[in-house]
């Protein structure tokens, strides 16, 4: 069986823009809405009305005073599908297109250069799906801090940062996987550390930036959640053996000694 790898870059761009899609509340978007957001980015690439290669060169800079917090999220988001919708375009149309009209010896390199934007593309949309994800955190963590409930928030927090920093993990697997796929999870666990301790400095995440505890956290988790543990094994050198369950035995004794 032959693993077509730009067919792997298609289904994790549809995937990257279904979760999106999905993360969004349900008061703010319906089903509708979401076909609607996918249709709308295609037909403006389509029409020449966005050029999506010009997203590439957006710098992702931390939130300024001036700027308005849900008009960067807004903007993000935005970018982020329209980038997952391309590398599907390109798949489906350019790809496609190179296997059906010329001939293999022509295909390689016509399909190097298409996959290379492919790339690009998901990378870009990985970028800006991080900064929707760690903005739309931002803008979340001062709501709550300005709500009348806020025993009942602080004691949401805990999961909330769980949820952010388990996105992030999932997301930095894949993002960051070396030639070859990771080594083992402590060398994982020490990388993604390291970028998101940068990044929660910069963004005032509701995480720890300190490296070391952040990576022990990490290496923690993805041994520990499964889902996490997929997407290590998917992007690993080797896949991480299954924890084995140990079972507590407790002996007593009878110290009790009849003289006798």
């Amino acid at each position: 069986m032959t693993i077509d790898p730009w067919q792997m870059i298609f289904d994790k761009a549809g995937d990257l823009a279904d979760a999106l899609l999905h993360e969004q509340p349900e008061s703010e978007i319906d089903s509708v809405d979401r076909e609607e957001k996918v249709v709308g980015a295609m037909q403006k690439i389509a029409s020449g009305e966005v050029s999506p290669r010009e997203d590439w060169s957006v710098i992702i800079r931390p939130v300024r005073k001036r700027d308005t917090l849900d008009e960067k999220i807004d903007y993000h988001f935005e970018i982020a599908i329209r980038q997952a919708v391309f590398v599907r375009a390109l798949y489906e149309h350019d790809m496609q297109k190179i296997k059906q009209y010329f001939s293999e010896i022509s295909q390689f390199g016509m399909a190097m250069k298409v996959g290379e934007d492919m790339l690009s593309a998901f990378a870009c949309a990985q970028q800006h799906a991080t900064a929707w994800r760690l903005l739309r955190a931002i803008r979340d963590k001062s709501n709550q801090a300005k709500s009348p409930k806020a025993n009942q928030v602080k004691a949401e927090r805990k999961e909330e940062r769980e949820l952010l920093l388990r996105s992030l993990i999932e997301s930095s697997l894949g993002r960051l996987r070396p030639r070859g796929g990771w080594r083992n999870h402590v060398v994982a666990g020490q990388v993604i550390a390291k970028e998101l301790a940068e990044m929660a400095a910069s963004y005032s995440l509701p995480i720890t930036s300190d490296e070391d505890e952040l990576s022990d956290k990490v290496q923690l988790m993805i041994w520990k959640e499964p889902r996490l543990r997929a997407a290590y094994n998917e992007n690993a050198n080797k896949p991480l053996d299954e924890p084995v369950k140990v079972r507590k035995v407790l002996l007593k004794f009878d110290l009790n000694v009849d003289d006798r």
